[in-house]
Protein backbone atom coordinates (compact mmCIF):
# COMPACT_ATOMS: atom_id res chain seq x y z
CA UNK A 1 0.00 0.00 0.00
CA UNK A 2 1.37 3.40 -0.97
CA UNK A 3 0.97 6.66 0.94
CA UNK A 4 0.38 9.70 -1.24
CA UNK A 5 0.29 13.39 -0.28
CA UNK A 6 -1.95 15.78 -2.23
CA UNK A 7 -0.61 16.57 -5.70
CA UNK A 8 2.07 13.90 -5.36
CA UNK A 9 3.92 12.98 -8.53
CA UNK A 10 4.91 9.33 -8.36
CA UNK A 11 7.33 7.71 -10.80
CA UNK A 12 6.09 7.88 -14.36
CA UNK A 13 6.66 4.16 -14.67
CA UNK A 14 3.86 3.61 -12.17
CA UNK A 15 1.32 5.63 -14.14
CA UNK A 16 0.07 3.69 -17.13
CA UNK A 17 -2.21 4.46 -20.03
CA UNK A 18 -4.84 2.35 -18.29
CA UNK A 19 -4.83 4.48 -15.14
CA UNK A 20 -8.23 5.40 -13.75
CA UNK A 21 -9.51 8.75 -12.60
CA UNK A 22 -10.49 8.81 -8.95
CA UNK A 23 -13.03 11.33 -7.67
CA UNK A 24 -14.08 11.44 -4.03
CA UNK A 25 -16.80 13.97 -3.25
CA UNK A 26 -17.22 14.96 0.40
CA UNK A 27 -20.35 17.05 0.91
CA UNK A 28 -21.44 18.74 4.12
CA UNK A 29 -24.75 20.58 4.43
CA UNK A 30 -25.33 22.69 7.53
CA UNK A 31 -28.90 23.92 7.82
CA UNK A 32 -29.90 26.55 10.34
CA UNK A 33 -32.98 25.36 12.23
CA UNK A 34 -34.96 27.73 14.42
CA UNK A 35 -36.64 26.36 17.53
CA UNK A 36 -38.79 28.05 20.13
CA UNK A 37 -35.91 29.81 21.85
CA UNK A 38 -32.73 29.35 19.79
CA UNK A 39 -31.23 28.56 16.44
CA UNK A 40 -29.17 25.40 16.04
CA UNK A 41 -27.28 23.75 13.21
CA UNK A 42 -28.18 20.41 11.65
CA UNK A 43 -25.23 18.66 10.01
CA UNK A 44 -25.40 16.08 7.23
CA UNK A 45 -22.28 14.65 5.55
CA UNK A 46 -22.32 12.57 2.38
CA UNK A 47 -19.25 10.93 0.85
CA UNK A 48 -19.20 9.40 -2.63
CA UNK A 49 -16.16 7.81 -4.29
CA UNK A 50 -15.94 6.65 -7.88
CA UNK A 51 -12.87 5.32 -9.66
CA UNK A 52 -13.52 5.75 -13.35
CA UNK A 53 -12.02 4.10 -16.41
CA UNK A 54 -13.28 4.32 -19.99
CA UNK A 55 -12.93 1.53 -22.51
CA UNK A 56 -11.96 3.89 -25.31
CA UNK A 57 -10.24 7.26 -25.15
CA UNK A 58 -9.58 9.22 -21.97
CA UNK A 59 -11.58 10.06 -18.87
CA UNK A 60 -12.81 13.55 -19.77
CA UNK A 61 -15.62 15.79 -18.52
CA UNK A 62 -18.37 13.93 -20.43
CA UNK A 63 -17.14 10.62 -19.00
CA UNK A 64 -17.18 12.04 -15.47
CA UNK A 65 -20.68 13.35 -16.11
CA UNK A 66 -21.81 9.87 -17.15
CA UNK A 67 -20.17 8.51 -13.99
CA UNK A 68 -22.04 11.05 -11.87
CA UNK A 69 -19.09 12.98 -10.42
CA UNK A 70 -18.85 16.03 -12.70
CA UNK A 71 -19.51 19.45 -11.19
CA UNK A 72 -21.25 21.77 -13.64
CA UNK A 73 -21.04 25.38 -12.42
CA UNK A 74 -21.22 28.75 -14.18
CA UNK A 75 -17.96 30.52 -15.02
CA UNK A 76 -16.30 32.41 -12.18
CA UNK A 77 -18.04 35.71 -11.49
CA UNK A 78 -21.23 34.82 -13.36
CA UNK A 79 -24.70 33.49 -12.61
CA UNK A 80 -26.84 31.04 -14.50
CA UNK A 81 -30.56 30.38 -14.43
CA UNK A 82 -30.31 27.35 -16.70
CA UNK A 83 -31.22 24.34 -14.58
CA UNK A 84 -31.40 21.94 -17.51
CA UNK A 85 -28.92 19.11 -17.74
CA UNK A 86 -25.76 19.80 -19.76
CA UNK A 87 -25.73 18.87 -23.42
CA UNK A 88 -26.06 15.11 -23.67
CA UNK A 89 -23.00 13.50 -25.20
CA UNK A 90 -22.93 10.30 -27.19
CA UNK A 91 -23.03 7.45 -24.64
CA UNK A 92 -19.65 5.95 -23.81
CA UNK A 93 -18.87 2.78 -21.92
CA UNK A 94 -17.64 3.71 -18.44
CA UNK A 95 -16.32 1.28 -15.85
CA UNK A 96 -16.37 2.01 -12.11
CA UNK A 97 -13.56 0.09 -10.45
CA UNK A 98 -13.69 -2.11 -7.36
CA UNK A 99 -10.70 -0.93 -5.30
CA UNK A 100 -11.55 -2.90 -2.18
CA UNK A 101 -12.56 -1.39 1.19
CA UNK A 102 -12.48 2.43 1.26
CA UNK A 103 -12.59 4.65 4.35
CA UNK A 104 -12.08 8.28 5.34
CA UNK A 105 -10.30 8.73 8.67
CA UNK A 106 -9.44 11.79 10.72
CA UNK A 107 -6.79 12.42 13.37
CA UNK A 108 -9.37 12.25 16.16
CA UNK A 109 -9.94 8.56 15.50
CA UNK A 110 -13.16 8.88 13.54
CA UNK A 111 -13.37 6.44 10.65
CA UNK A 112 -16.14 6.50 8.05
CA UNK A 113 -16.42 3.33 5.98
CA UNK A 114 -17.69 3.82 2.45
CA UNK A 115 -19.96 0.97 1.41
CA UNK A 116 -19.58 -0.51 -2.09
CA UNK A 117 -22.71 -0.56 -4.23
CA UNK A 118 -23.42 -1.86 -7.69
CA UNK A 119 -24.13 0.88 -10.20
CA UNK A 120 -27.71 0.57 -11.50
CA UNK A 121 -27.75 1.34 -15.22
CA UNK A 122 -30.48 -0.22 -17.39
CA UNK A 123 -28.91 1.38 -20.48
CA UNK A 124 -25.69 -0.57 -19.99
CA UNK A 125 -23.42 2.48 -20.28
CA UNK A 126 -21.98 2.44 -16.74
CA UNK A 127 -20.96 -0.72 -14.94
CA UNK A 128 -19.11 -1.57 -11.78
CA UNK A 129 -18.99 -0.38 -8.19
CA UNK A 130 -19.26 2.99 -6.48
CA UNK A 131 -18.77 3.82 -2.82
CA UNK A 132 -20.97 5.89 -0.54
CA UNK A 133 -21.41 6.82 3.11
CA UNK A 134 -23.53 9.14 5.24
CA UNK A 135 -22.51 10.54 8.59
CA UNK A 136 -23.52 13.24 11.05
CA UNK A 137 -19.99 14.67 11.30
CA UNK A 138 -17.34 12.75 9.36
CA UNK A 139 -14.58 15.33 9.78
CA UNK A 140 -13.58 18.39 11.77
CA UNK A 141 -13.56 21.75 9.95
CA UNK A 142 -10.01 22.52 8.82
CA UNK A 143 -8.83 19.10 9.95
CA UNK A 144 -6.55 16.60 8.25
CA UNK A 145 -7.93 13.38 6.82
CA UNK A 146 -6.67 10.15 5.29
CA UNK A 147 -8.41 8.41 2.42
CA UNK A 148 -7.69 4.68 2.58
CA UNK A 149 -8.22 2.20 -0.26
CA UNK A 150 -7.14 -1.34 0.55
CA UNK A 151 -6.93 -2.66 -3.00
CA UNK A 152 -9.36 -4.89 -4.82
CA UNK A 153 -10.04 -6.83 -8.03
CA UNK A 154 -9.67 -3.78 -10.29
CA UNK A 155 -6.81 -2.06 -8.44
CA UNK A 156 -4.50 -4.49 -6.72
CA UNK A 157 -2.39 -1.89 -4.93
CA UNK A 158 -4.06 0.02 -2.14
CA UNK A 159 -3.14 3.57 -1.24
CA UNK A 160 -3.44 6.22 1.45
CA UNK A 161 -4.01 9.87 0.52
CA UNK A 162 -3.54 12.72 3.01
CA UNK A 163 -5.84 15.70 2.52
CA UNK A 164 -6.94 18.82 4.40
CA UNK A 165 -10.60 19.68 4.88
CA UNK A 166 -11.83 23.28 4.49
CA UNK A 167 -13.45 25.37 7.17
CA UNK A 168 -17.22 25.20 7.41
CA UNK A 169 -19.23 28.06 5.95
CA UNK A 170 -20.14 30.36 8.85
CA UNK A 171 -21.99 33.58 9.61
CA UNK A 172 -24.07 33.80 6.43
CA UNK A 173 -26.08 37.02 6.19
CA UNK A 174 -28.53 37.73 3.35
CA UNK A 175 -30.06 41.16 2.77
CA UNK A 176 -31.91 42.98 0.01
CA UNK A 177 -30.09 45.73 -1.84
CA UNK A 178 -31.33 48.94 -3.43
CA UNK A 179 -31.40 47.45 -6.92
CA UNK A 180 -33.77 44.65 -5.92
CA UNK A 181 -31.15 41.92 -5.74
CA UNK A 182 -29.56 40.15 -2.78
CA UNK A 183 -26.32 40.83 -0.96
CA UNK A 184 -24.81 37.67 0.51
CA UNK A 185 -21.99 37.74 3.07
CA UNK A 186 -20.12 34.98 4.93
CA UNK A 187 -17.03 34.61 7.11
CA UNK A 188 -13.94 34.32 4.88
CA UNK A 189 -11.37 34.93 7.63
CA UNK A 190 -9.56 31.63 7.05
CA UNK A 191 -10.30 31.40 3.34
CA UNK A 192 -8.00 29.45 1.04
CA UNK A 193 -7.31 31.51 -2.11
CA UNK A 194 -7.65 28.34 -4.18
CA UNK A 195 -11.23 27.75 -3.09
CA UNK A 196 -14.35 28.57 -5.05
CA UNK A 197 -17.68 29.68 -3.61
CA UNK A 198 -21.00 29.25 -5.34
CA UNK A 199 -24.35 30.45 -4.11
CA UNK A 200 -27.60 28.66 -4.91
CA UNK A 201 -30.90 30.49 -4.59
CA UNK A 202 -33.59 27.93 -3.86
CA UNK A 203 -37.24 28.73 -4.42
CA UNK A 204 -40.12 27.45 -2.29
CA UNK A 205 -41.09 24.61 -4.67
CA UNK A 206 -41.59 21.22 -3.05
CA UNK A 207 -39.91 19.53 -6.02
CA UNK A 208 -36.12 19.49 -5.42
CA UNK A 209 -35.32 19.45 -9.14
CA UNK A 210 -37.21 22.69 -9.71
CA UNK A 211 -36.04 24.56 -6.60
CA UNK A 212 -32.81 26.02 -7.99
CA UNK A 213 -33.58 29.55 -9.20
CA UNK A 214 -29.98 30.53 -9.94
CA UNK A 215 -26.35 29.67 -9.20
CA UNK A 216 -23.60 32.28 -8.94
CA UNK A 217 -19.86 31.70 -8.51
CA UNK A 218 -17.16 33.85 -6.93
CA UNK A 219 -13.84 33.61 -5.17
CA UNK A 220 -13.93 32.99 -1.43
CA UNK A 221 -13.83 36.70 -0.54
CA UNK A 222 -16.74 36.85 1.90
CA UNK A 223 -19.42 38.55 -0.18
CA UNK A 224 -21.27 38.42 -3.49
CA UNK A 225 -24.20 40.22 -5.05
CA UNK A 226 -27.06 38.34 -6.71
CA UNK A 227 -28.62 40.60 -9.37
CA UNK A 228 -32.38 41.00 -9.56
CA UNK A 229 -32.32 39.87 -13.19
CA UNK A 230 -31.52 36.25 -12.26
CA UNK A 231 -33.96 36.07 -9.33
CA UNK A 232 -37.11 36.50 -11.38
CA UNK A 233 -40.22 36.61 -9.24
CA UNK A 234 -38.66 34.71 -6.35
CA UNK A 235 -39.22 36.83 -3.25
CA UNK A 236 -38.44 34.25 -0.57
CA UNK A 237 -37.02 30.80 -0.11
CA UNK A 238 -33.70 29.34 0.93
CA UNK A 239 -30.16 30.21 -0.05
CA UNK A 240 -27.12 27.92 0.14
CA UNK A 241 -23.53 29.17 0.24
CA UNK A 242 -21.11 26.43 -0.91
CA UNK A 243 -17.36 26.41 -0.40
CA UNK A 244 -15.54 24.07 -2.83
CA UNK A 245 -12.05 22.89 -1.88
CA UNK A 246 -10.09 20.45 -4.06
CA UNK A 247 -7.13 18.26 -3.12
CA UNK A 248 -5.46 16.42 -6.00
CA UNK A 249 -3.43 13.22 -5.79
CA UNK A 250 -1.66 10.77 -8.05
CA UNK A 251 -0.77 7.19 -7.28
CA UNK A 252 -0.19 3.87 -8.98
CA UNK A 253 -3.30 3.10 -11.00
CA UNK A 254 -5.00 6.46 -10.26
CA UNK A 255 -4.03 9.43 -12.43
CA UNK A 256 -5.45 11.92 -11.80
CA UNK A 257 -7.23 11.72 -8.48
CA UNK A 258 -9.20 14.36 -6.62
CA UNK A 259 -10.86 14.71 -3.24
CA UNK A 260 -13.47 17.45 -3.64
CA UNK A 261 -15.00 19.02 -0.56
CA UNK A 262 -18.29 20.87 -0.97
CA UNK A 263 -19.36 22.35 2.36
CA UNK A 264 -22.43 24.55 2.54
CA UNK A 265 -24.73 26.44 4.86
CA UNK A 266 -28.42 26.86 4.10
CA UNK A 267 -30.38 29.87 5.38
CA UNK A 268 -33.79 31.37 4.69
CA UNK A 269 -34.25 34.71 2.94
CA UNK A 270 -36.98 37.18 2.03
CA UNK A 271 -36.76 40.30 -0.10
Amino acid sequence: MSTVPPSADGPDAEITAQAATGVVVVERVVAERSGDTLTHDAHADTIVARFVRVRQGIVDAPALRIAGVAQDLPALGTCTTDTDDPLVQKPRAVDLLDVGPVSLDDLQGRSTLLLPRSMPDPAGVVSGVFYTARATEAFAPGGHLELHASGGPDLADGFVVNVAAPQDVRDVVVSSNASGGLDVAWDATDADPRDLVYVEVLGPSSRPSSRVVTRCTTQDIGHVGIPESVLGRTSEGQLAVHRVHRESFRTKGIDPGEVRFDVSRVVSFRR
